[in-house]
């Protein structure tokens, strides 16, 4: 499980980034391409660390709720219940809202 997840996180890391080609071309453009292949690097080395820690966090905590659960069975509780069927539309719901504001404000920007 673990070897999939720092797989995952250097092919992440390994991916070329728009922004960060971005970066490189500009580096070279002012004569400094060593300079911004150390930055893609480093780039490259964050994101590939930070996903990796992420998804090494998001199984632990998994672990540890599934142990809480067997301890303590929460399935058939009223209120867990409801939330797993409310929460997916309100994540939703919110991706929405900030989407459509950040249109409003960009069309006044405009």
């Amino acid at each position: 499980m673990i070897r999939g997840l720092v797989g995952t996180g250097v092919a992440s890391g390994v991916v070329p980034s728009p922004c960060a080609l971005v970066v490189l071309l500009s580096a070279m453009a002012l004569g400094r391409t060593v300079f911004g292949v150390v930055l893609m690097l480093a780039y490259g080395i964050g994101m590939a660390s930070t996903l990796t820690l992420a998804g090494v966090l998001l199984v632990r905590v998994c672990d540890r709720l599934q142990r809480r659960e067997r301890s303590t069975p929460l399935h058939g509780h009223r209120l867990v219940r409801s939330w797993t069927r409310v929460a997916p539309c309100l994540t939703a719901g919110l991706v929405v809202v900030v989407g459509v504001g950040l249109a409003v404000r960009s069309l006044r920007l405009v």
